[in-house]
C-alpha cells in the first residue's frame, strides 16, 4: 500500500471515533431524564394504584366485618329502639352516652339483662383509633367460644370501638320515610351510620333495619374516596317477655307489700323517672328514699335517691329495701308532709302500685292539668298501652296529694321510680 494512501485511511479512522459535541450530549441527557422520569412516574403511579387498591379493599373488609357482627346481634335480638334516646334509660340504666357522641342503636336482647347499645364518637386524643368518627358499642363481652361472658353484669360492660374512619357525613342511601322510621330522625345529624327500621306496627321497636355505613379513604393519589355499604339485618327472637333474665323469685313477696326481698346474687339500680305534683299552682318537692337492710342487720339505713343519678347496690349487701316516697307539702306552705311507703303494715297501701313488664298502667285522669302518667312512662308504654320494660324490671307509682281514691287529685303519678334487678356473680 501506497504511504498517502495508508496515511488517508488513519485519518479517516481517527475522524469515526470521535466523541459526541456538548449539543449532543446535552440532547442525550434531557431525552434520558424523560424516558427515566416517565418510567419512574408510572412506577410510581402503579406503586399508589396498588396501595389504594389493597387498602379500598381491606377497608371493604372491615366495613363488611362490621356489618355482619351488628347484623348477627340483631338476629338473636327482639328488636331495635325505634327512639333509642327515649328508651335508653329504662331498656340500659347502666350506659351513660359520652359527651360529644350520637346514640343509634339500642338493641333489646333475651341474652343480656340490658339492651346493647350502638354509637358514634370522634376518637380520644393520641388514639390510634382513625377519624373522623368512630363507631362503638357497648355490651357484654365475648368468651373464646364467641358467647357472652358478662352479659348479667351490664356495670362491667364498656365502650369499645368497632369501626373507625367512619365519614362524618351520610353516604349515598336515604330511608323511606313513609315505611321506615330513620335513626337519627333528623336527616341534618345523620353521619356515616345511620339506620332505616321498617315499620310493622310496632310503635316502640321494630325488627327489619336497613344498616347504612359510609367511610373515608384516604388516597395516596387522588385525594379522599368515599366507600359506602349496607345491609339487611333482620330481629328473629320472638320468645315472650323483654328480655333481662326475669325477676328472682321471692324479690317481691306479696306479704311483704312493695318491700323488695333480694337475693344476694343480684344487683339492685334504683332511678326516679320523673313525677308532677302541685299544691294550687305551686309545685311541690318530692323525695324518693330507700331503707336498705343488711343481711343479719337489724336496722336499715336509709339512702336519698338523687332525681338525676341512678343508685347502684352491689350483690350481697342487702336483703330488704323499703321504697318511700314524701311530697314536702311544707316547704310550699300547704300543710304537713305525706309519706307513702311500701313494707307490711304500713298506712295508705292503696297509695302505691308495683308494675312489671307487661301489666297495664292505671288509668287515672291527671289533676289540675299535670301531665298524664303515660308522659312519664312514654319510654316504656307499648301500643297496647302496657309497659314495656324488661323482665328484669319494675315501675313504682306514688300517688302523694291525697289517700282518698275517690278524689280527682288521685292519680298515681306523684312519683315514678324504675328498679332493675341483675343477676352477677359474688366472688
Amino acid at each position: 500500500m501506497k504511504p498517502h494512501t495508508f496515511w488517508k485511511q488513519l485519518q479517516h479512522r481517527r475522524c469515526s471515533t470521535q466523541g459526541l459535541t456538548l449539543v449532543e450530549t446535552l440532547i442525550a441527557v434531557v431525552t434520558a431524564g424523560v424516558v427515566i422520569g416517565g418510567a419512574g412516574y408510572g412506577l410510581a403511579a402503579i406503586t399508589a394504584a396498588n396501595r389504594t387498591e389493597d387498602a379500598r379493599t381491606e377497608r371493604r373488609m372491615e366495613m363488611s366485618r362490621a356489618l355482619e357482627f351488628i347484623s348477627d346481634e340483631v338476629k338473636s335480638a327482639r328488636g331495635i329502639a325505634r327512639d333509642p334516646a327515649g328508651e335508653l334509660t329504662v331498656q340500659s340504666p347502666s350506659f351513660s352516652l359520652p359527651s360529644g357522641a350520637q346514640l343509634l342503636m339500642v338493641i333489646n336482647t333475651p341474652r343480656a339483662s340490658e339492651s346493647i347499645v350502638y354509637y358514634l364518637a370522634p376518637p380520644p386524643t393520641n388514639s390510634v383509633w382513625q377519624g373522623p368518627q368512630v363507631l362503638y358499642r357497648w355490651g357484654p363481652a365475648f368468651d373464646t367460644a364467641g358467647n357472652y361472658s358478662n352479659s348479667t353484669t351490664p356495670t362491667a360492660w364498656t365502650g369499645r370501638p368497632l369501626l373507625d374512619l367512619v365519614a362524618n357525613t351520610p353516604g349515598a342511601g336515604t330511608c323511606d320515610t313513609t315505611n321506615q322510621t330513620q335513626i337519627p330522625a333528623n336527616s341534618a345529624n345523620r353521619r356515616g351510620f345511620f339506620i332505616c327500621l321498617d315499620t310493622d306496627g310496632d310503635t316502640q321497636q321494630g325488627r327489619l333495619a336497613s344498616l347504612q355505613l359510609s367511610s373515608t379513604l384516604n388516597r395516596v393519589i387522588g385525594g379522599n374516596e368515599r366507600l359506602n355499604l349496607n345491609t339487611q339485618a333482620f330481629a328473629r327472637n320472638s320468645s315472650s317477655g323483654s328480655g333481662g333474665g326475669g325477676l328472682p323469685p321471692g324479690l317481691l313477696n306479696p306479704s311483704n307489700n312493695g318491700d323488695l326481698t333480694p337475693p344476694d346474687d343480684v344487683s339492685l339500680r334504683f332511678q326516679v323517672l320523673g313525677g308532677a305534683i302541685q299544691c294550687g299552682t305551686r309545685d311541690v318537692p318530692v323525695t324518693t328514699d330507700l331503707y336498705l337492710t343488711a343481711p343479719g342487720a337489724t336496722t336499715a339505713t336509709k339512702v336519698t335517691l338523687n332525681p338525676n343519678s341512678p343508685l347502684n347496690q352491689p350483690p350481697g349487701t342487702v336483703e330488704r329495701v323499703r321504697v318511700e316516697s314524701i311530697a314536702r307539702l311544707s316547704s310550699v306552705s300547704c300543710g304537713s308532709n305525706r309519706t307513702i311507703s311500701t313494707g307490711p303494715g304500713r298506712p295508705n297501701p292503696n297509695n302505691f302500685r308495683v308494675l312489671k313488664n307487661g301489666d297495664s298502667v292505671p288509668n287515672f285522669v291527671p289533676y289540675n292539668n299535670q301531665a298524664s302518667l303515660d308522659t312519664f312512662l312514654r319510654p316504656i308504654l307499648g301500643a297496647d298501652g302496657r309497659v314495656r320494660i324488661r323482665d328484669n324490671q319494675i315501675i313504682y307509682l306514688f300517688e302523694l296529694g291525697t289517700t282518698d281514691s275517690t278524689s280527682p287529685a288521685f292519680d298515681m303519678q306523684d312519683n315514678v321510680v324504675l328498679v332493675t334487678v341483675n343477676p352477677e356473680t359474688i366472688n
